[in-house]
């Protein structure tokens, strides 16, 4: 069966709020009170490469449909090593479906970060706090990728298919990881001629080198460096990208995509990123994949996604970016 490769964008909020709800969608669990004591919940998978932000959120029932409620009124506090520096901004854009409380400090390696919110509503644990630190950035050190072949499939979707491989130096002790590959889509302005990068589209990689390897969103792969600690690692596999644009925006409103212009994969470029997490970000993906695999099975378990939150619910965690830009040879 084919695995979802429809476009992805960055990591979603929504993505994250979701996770927090730890009861398995495939097994019922049933809940016999009323009484489903409210937390705070809070979101933020910080890099070094923005100003750390956070989203704060009111739990949900398991069993009830609600929205997401927004606690805009929170305060939010970061600290640095235990010192305070700052209480964090909301902020909502028009393109926002979430907003969320920004702070001015992009973080850095080796510093424990640590926040606090408090909320002043009655009916939810008005105090929690979450602390993690952003792990080193481990750099690509080569990159290759060839273009093999087409694959015309049964249903008629053209598909393209990439060996690639990535090397790069593992540092001392454990060390976590999720690797993803993307080709651009470029949108075509076909009134003024004007060709613009619209979105990534995420490939499917295999690989073998990977022992104890999960499948992660955009069909990345998870791991650890338990196999190969402290030493120059090559990773080897194969990418394989869906090219036809039916099929690219099959599960989106094609109405809603602006008239006049036209959708194409760059089958030129190959984006490589290779993210470096802590333990604490490594443990949530790794509980949320286990999720994503177990998902369609019904006789699976509940799977209770991973928080290192005091007295509520999400994950605050750092995780560091590399990534290789490489030309496809054909």
């Amino acid at each position: 069966m084919k695995r979802n490769s429809k476009i992805v964008t960055k990591l979603g909020i929504a993505l994250l709020v979701a996770a927090t709800i730890f009861v398995s969608c495939d097994k019922e669990f049933i809940i016999k009170t009323n009484s489903v004591a409210n937390l705070i919940v809070v979101n933020s998978l910080f890099t070094g490469q923005e100003k750390l932000s956070v989203t704060v959120t009111k739990s949900m029932h398991p069993q009830k449909k609600q929205k997401v409620i927004e606690l805009k009124e929170a305060k939010v506090s970061l600290f640095e090593n235990n010192a305070f520096i700052e209480e964090l901004t909301y902020i909502k854009t028009p393109a926002d479906s979430i907003g969320k409380f920004v702070s001015n400090t992009t973080p850095v390696p080796g510093i424990v970060y640590k926040i606090v919110a408090e909320t002043t509503e009655k009916d939810i644990q008005q105090k929690i706090s979450s602390q993690s630190e952003l792990p080193e950035k481990v750099e690509i050190v080569s990159d290759t990728a060839i273009w093999l072949k087409w694959i015309n499939e049964e249903d008629t979707t053209f598909s393209l298919r990439f060996y690639f491989e990535i090397e790069f130096n593992d540092p001392p002790g454990n060390n976590y990881y999720y690797i993803s590959a993307a080709a651009p889509v470029l949108k075509l302005d076909t009134t003024n001629n004007i060709r613009e990068f619209y979105t990534w589209q995420y490939a499917e990689i295999l690989s073998g080198e990977l022992p104890g390897h999960q499948l992660y969103i955009n069909n990345s792969l998870l791991f650890n460096d338990a196999t190969f600690q402290s030493k120059k690692k090559k990773i080897t596999g194969t990418a394989t990208m869906y090219s036809d644009v039916d099929y690219l925006f099959s599960n989106q409103d094609l109405s809603k995509l602006e008239k006049g212009n036209i959708y194409m994969l760059d089958k030129s470029k190959l984006h490589i990123e290779l993210h470096t997490l802590s333990k604490d970000a490594y443990n949530f993906c790794s509980s949320y994949a286990k999720r994503m695999q177990l998902q369609d099975d019904i006789y699976s378990e509940p799977v209770i996604i991973y928080s290192n939150v005091k007295n509520g619910l999400g994950i605050f965690a750092g995780e560091n970016i590399s990534s290789a830009d490489v030309t496809i040879k054909y």
